[in-house]
């Protein structure tokens, strides 16, 4: 519950900021993804990496709150879900920038699949839409916002956030 909970706060502050950056259509946002995947890395594979998932849905879920709930919504909290749960499988080791990366594209990508899908599903959007928004998704969060600031925080915060997490956490459940 902590973890969800320290996610959720982390992820709305910089939902907030990122909202005021408005869309670039047709569904193109901004969300600084390399928050939530900062959290993943430090936590241990598994329910503390859902929890952290978790943490960014209630995250959003709120500010959707506050902006209008939609029909859309509960692709987006599924992506969500499943986009981190993922990209916390790849980023097991924060020595390898690599499977940084790699998590941090593949998440974003997994979560705008699943959102994205409420373009065709509700909206009766063309495919052409849904793999625009798909692709310019997947670079501002999963390179943009994602991989590029994910790396080199992660090289920063290494050494220092082993040392305060308590020793049954660091233990893979």
């Amino acid at each position: 519950m902590v973890i969800a909970g320290l996610t959720a706060v982390l992820f709305a502050g910089a939902l907030a900021i990122g909202e005021g950056l408005g869309e670039i259509p047709p569904d193109i946002d901004w969300k600084a993804f390399f928050v939530v995947y900062t959290v993943i890395v430090f936590v241990p594979w598994g329910t503390p990496t859902i929890a952290a998932a978790v943490g960014a849905t209630i995250a959003e879920g709120i500010l959707d709150f506050f902006e209008g709930i939609e029909p859309d919504e509960p692709f987006g909290w599924t992506g969500y879900i499943v986009g981190f749960t993922v990209a916390g499988y790849f980023m097991k080791d924060p020595s390898n920038k690599v499977k940084l990366a790699i998590g941090a594209v593949l998440g974003a990508f997994i979560q705008f699949a699943i959102e994205g899908l409420s373009l065709i599903i509700i909206s009766g959007d063309a495919t052409s839409v849904y793999l625009t928004a798909l692709a310019g998704n997947t670079v501002t969060h999963g390179i943009i916002l994602g991989a590029i600031p994910l790396i080199p925080i992660v090289g920063a915060l290494r050494g220092r956030m082993e040392r305060v997490l308590a020793p049954a956490a660091q233990q893979a459940d």
